[in-house]
């Protein structure tokens, strides 16, 4: 059977196409990397890696190791020469630390065709072990400071069966702020935008853990519970007031133009996400400020519970000293003074600590529970006795004259 020449061309084209393709491929999965990613050294201590080569490389390629920073971290090696590579090879790379702070260990393959991006060690660079460990125990420590903190003021709201003294606008504020930083937790866990994450941050960590994610939903979960109290217990004339209700519509307002944004593609939900943690973070700032008015105005801290005060102290004053600590041991004091806003929001928190401190046990402290409670009850009392008198005694005088 005679073959036509135009279909043996096709099938010499398919096939010399599918040639040049498992060449291509057999260049590209080639690829440069090391036995891990992060690594802990303590100065003035070296750690040996291990890089290794997959696959075949049909040509000659020059491996340039590199660090950020020479006074931090460097290498026994700074150059590997491969030559026509029939097989995977392994080279062990020395590391010494000559002092604390965070840097990279790249490596770089010329030509560029063979894939080395993958080739990289985070390595922090610290003073102590013992600080780092002592580090994470603070920090567990004010985790669960910061979570308990919530339950002081319910417990004290079920035991008054009343929310008066616990101001409104603070309550919407804080639902609003930890139900933004569910969010942005949330969402930077979630595939597609961890992904954009990681395009931004080739060689970064997600900044989210576990436990903030815990921590945030279990925030608006106890805050949720808070708002419910305030529906079924005693509140007399207390409402959110307008300011907080104006402030709430402008973050509203932010909000919706932030999501047309995202459906317009004129910001990525990564984008979207960050501004909400820059609404938090206002939030933050001026969430305190109703309730310590109300308390001045008052001249009484009754309803606002001072173990919520203290659990909130401890919390902030941990975080702070866990950032100092961690600023000694990785020489990293730009990310207290550098970056101000973390440690800015942990001192501002700590301040109106002691503020609620000072109005509870110095300012207002001559007014207890039991005098305030039977205050009320008087009042109440007096209130039900004057209304009865009115309605019981004949009088003649004029009903503007009826006191």
């Amino acid at each position: 059977m005679a073959v036509r020449p135009e279909k043996f061309t096709m099938r010499s084209i398919a096939r010399v196409a599918f040639v040049l393709i498992a060449y291509s491929a057999s260049r590209a999965c080639a690829r440069f990397s090391f036995n891990t990613q992060d690594l802990v050294l303590l100065v003035n201590d070296s750690a040996t890696l291990t890089l290794t080569l997959t696959d075949n490389v049909p040509g000659n390629t020059t491996l340039i190791l590199s660090t950020n920073h020479k006074d931090l971290l460097t290498t026994n090696i700074s150059k590997i020469e491969v030559t026509n590579s029939t097989g995977p090879n392994v080279w062990p790379i020395e590391l010494f630390g000559h002092d604390a702070g965070h840097d990279l260990l790249k490596v770089d393959a010329y030509p560029a065709s063979i894939k080395s991006s993958d080739a990289f060690v985070r390595v922090t660079l610290q003073h102590s072990n013992e600080l780092a460990l002592f580090s994470v125990v603070v920090g567990w420590i004010y985790f669960v400071a910061w979570s308990i903190s919530f339950y002081p003021q319910m417990y004290e709201n079920w035991r008054r069966k009343s929310v008066v003294g616990l101001n409104f606008d603070f309550i919407a504020l804080n639902l609003i702020g930890f139900m933004l930083y569910s969010m942005f937790n949330v969402g930077l866990w979630i595939p597609e935008i961890e992904k954009d994450y990681s395009a931004r941050n080739p060689r970064g960590l997600n900044p989210v853990q576990l436990n903030d994610i815990f921590f945030s939903i279990h925030a608006v979960f106890a805050t949720l519970i808070t708002v419910a109290q305030c529906y079924f217990y005693e509140k007399g004339d207390q409402q959110v007031s307008r300011t907080a209700k104006s402030i709430m519509s402008f973050y509203g307002l932010l909000i919706a133009i932030l999501l047309v944004l995202v459906y317009l593609q004129k910001i990525v939900w990564l984008d979207f996400l960050y501004y909400c943690s820059y609404i938090k973070l206002t939030i933050t700032l001026i969430k305190y400020i109703p309730q310590a008015v109300m308390n001045y105005k008052r001249k009484s801290t009754i309803g606002w519970s001072i173990g919520n005060i203290f659990l909130d102290f401890t919390g902030g004053l941990l975080s702070i000293l866990q950032m100092i600590i961690n600023a000694y041991n990785y020489n990293d004091w730009a990310s207290v003074f550098g970056d101000p806003t973390k440690f800015g929001l942990g001192l501002l928190s700590v301040i109106f600590d002691i503020l609620f401190f000072l109005q509870h046990y110095v300012f207002y402290s001559g007014v207890n529970y039991a005098e305030f409670e039977n205050c009320n009850v008087v009042e109440v009392e007096n209130d039900e006795v004057t209304n009865s008198e009115e309605h019981t005694k004949p009088t003649d005088k004029p009903d503007d004259q009826i006191c």
